[in-house]
């Protein structure tokens, strides 16, 4: 094609990689909070932390418990996601390095007579999975606790045809996949150590599995055809702490609060990219180091009529603002570049209420309310990296006991948000429902 200068757009392709080389990035998407009884309560736990849960919420709240038990939880979250924009396909320059780094749309159009985006604009997702389990353990002196749960995670699956040429059947393709899991094995330990106050502690042993691929495809153009492919898959370990306390002020009021300290995973793996026009294909050992933000909570809990209605309150923050991109390839080349900078996330927060009303001594009703602020800067909002939003949740439940020492906890829940951030509009609809079983010796 006249005008086409492929020696110009190689260079400037190389540039643009050497910053757009593909990263997953997660937050934004924390679970709603381990347990169907205390999501049901608009997650807000730490100040009643009462049952198995409690490792995860406040684990001072275990010292609480009598006997023994073991628990486990299933849920169901069915998210769909919108954005006025679909990904981005643009022609490499400085403009697009520094407005798609945060946003991370890594499409980049190598002939300058692409069509600038996609035209896909939503996804939605319906996922089915155990999100955690755990067992308590009453001794004399202390009560110990075990749960394994996944605290955060992310995940995504987009792609797109859209026709693109000089006559008919031109293409371009592109398609996205990342995930990001993360499972979290905590042993605690809690006693009370004055009449009513109670403290809990422990570690936490973390694993990490990233997983991306991404591809470009243009096909029959008569322009220029060529395909870009990219992948990475890493895993690692790290750990952390956290501790709770818990004060009964009187038989109608509890307060607690709640520290995690956060850590570095460091995950290693394998990457490789891939330019056919410009005959590139690499591959290298990289490390990529995930940092889990700090959090930290306080919660009350009001018992208005002893025995049969509880209400709850709230404040969790996540120190987002921690957060940054470390990728470090063994070997680097034209679309394999290390990098490290600050994402500029903020810290979220998030405000919590909640009730539980007894209809018999074994059967109960929950609600709650939750308001989640997203900690992405407007430049990080895309649907190729997170389209997040502060989120509206509304939380239903029951629980009852199914058999003798056979409790079961449901949940429904729904949320809510929409954004307009550098020009896009963004929408969030999740609905979810949970179960627990919990099992007492």
């Amino acid at each position: 094609m006249k005008g086409l200068k492929l020696s110009g757009v190689a260079v400037s392709a190389a540039a643009i990689w050497i910053f757009l080389s593909p990263r997953l990035e997660a937050g934004g998407y924390e679970w709603f909070g381990l347990g169907s009884r205390a999501a049901a309560m608009g997650g807000a736990f730490i100040g009643l932390a009462d049952d198995w849960t409690a490792a995860y919420w406040n684990p001072a709240g275990l010292a609480q418990l009598e006997g023994s038990g073991v628990g486990v939880n299933f849920l169901s979250p069915h998210p769909t996601l919108k954005g006025s924009d679909s990904y981005a396909n643009l022609p490499p320059s400085p403009q697009t390095v520094e407005k798609y780094k945060y946003t991370k749309d890594m499409f980049i159009n190598y002939s300058g007579v692409e069509p600038d985006k996609f035209n896909k604009t939503s996804n939605t997702y319906h996922f089915y999975h155990a999100q955690g389990a755990g067992a308590y353990l009453t001794l004399p002196e202390f009560t110990l606790g075990l749960a394994i749960y996944s605290p955060l995670g992310y995940y995504s699956d987009w792609n797109d045809t859209i026709p693109y040429g000089m006559g008919t059947g031109g293409t371009i393709y592109g398609k996205n996949y990342q995930e990001l899991a993360i499972v979290e094995t905590q042993l605690t330990i809690a006693r009370e150590i004055l009449p009513g106050l109670y403290a809990g502690a422990g570690v936490a042993l973390l694993y990490d599995h990233l997983e991306r691929t991404s591809t470009k495809i243009v096909r029959n153009s008569h322009i220029l055809d060529y395909r870009y492919d990219f992948s990475i898959k890493d895993d690692g370990f790290g750990a952390e702490g956290m501790a709770g306390i818990l004060y009964r002020i009187s038989e109608m009021v509890s307060v607690g609060g709640v520290y995690r300290t956060g850590a570095t995973v460091k995950m290693t793996g394998k990457s490789s990219a891939s330019l056919t026009f410009m005959g590139i294909n690499e591959s290298s050992d990289n490390t990529y180091r995930f940092r889990h933000p700090p959090t930290w909570g306080l919660g009350v809990a009001v018992r208005a009529i002893p025995d049969r209605l509880t209400l709850t309150a709230d404040f969790q923050q996540t120190l987002w603002s921690f957060y940054r991109t470390n990728v470090q390839y063994d070997q680097e080349g034209m679309l394999l570049q290390s990098s490290s900078y600050d994402e500029d996330w903020r810290d979220s927060n998030r405000y919590r209420i909640g009730g539980e009303f007894l209809i018999k001594p074994k059967w109960a009703v929950r609600a709650g309310f939750a308001y989640d602020e997203s900690p992405l800067p407007d430049k990080s909002v895309s649907l190729a990296h997170i389209p997040d939003v502060d989120r509206k949740n509304v939380t239903l439940g029951t629980g009852f006991e199914l058999v003798e020492n056979l409790n079961i906890d449901l949940l429904g829940a729904y949320g809510w948000g929409n954004r307009t951030a550098e020009g896009a509009r963004y929408q969030q609809r999740v609905w979810g429902v949970g179960l627990d079983l919990t099992y007492l010796f």
